[in-house]
């Protein structure tokens, strides 16, 4: 009967060197590996965002270009289809069952086959998951659509103000090592 008792009862033995020689706890440096992994549900946030803004700015773009047409049809921008149409919105509600469904997916694929997260240390040294790398995409997507195709409608565009502010900084550079050449 005693024997059954020894092997049961667990002998907690780091307590008892703990006990006997309390010197230990300095000496002692615990130490946990923690992989640095980016957050999911903040990305997706962020994707969120970017996707309302591309629907704020889609909708305004397409208002300046239908308000720019001298032929239009429609008296109003909520017609049949000159402005806003339905086809419109149904390709942004396809878009968001794509931008929801295909990370879930992943991170079901990622969990069943246990795939590892991916590391890649020259862009970032945190680890990403296939539906974080896949939502980051979506966001690269959004932006482009935001900034390179509605806004120019719109009358802002971005890439020419920095063309010109690159070319204006290339000219005072220019001069300036022309001003000091001549002193």
């Amino acid at each position: 009967m005693k024997t059954p008792l020894i092997i049961a009862i667990p002998k907690f033995s780091l307590i008892a060197m703990i006990s006997k020689k309390p010197i230990i706890l300095v000496g002692t440096v615990p130490t946990i590996a923690v992989a640095k992994i980016v957050d999911f549900e903040s990305v997706a946030w962020i994707l969120l965002g970017l996707f309302f803004s591309d629907l704020v700015t889609g909708l305004l773009a397409s208002y300046f270009t239908w308000q720019k047409d001298p032929e239009k049809k429609e008296r109003w921008f909520f017609g049949k289809g000159e402005g806003f149409s339905s086809d419109k919105f149904k390709k942004m509600f396809f878009k968001a069952i794509v931008y929801i469904a295909l990370p879930l997916l992943l991170i079901q694929f990622q969990q069943v086959l246990m795939l590892k997260n991916i590391k890649y240390e020259r862009v970032s040294e945190a680890e990403f998951d296939l539906a974080t790398i896949a939502i980051i995409v979506f966001c690269l997507n959004e932006g482009f659509s935001i900034f390179h195709e509605n806004l120019p409608k719109c009358g802002f565009n971005l890439w020419q103000s920095l063309k010109k502010m690159i070319g204006f900084v290339k000219e005072v550079k220019k001069e300036f090592k022309e001003e000091f050449k001549e002193e």
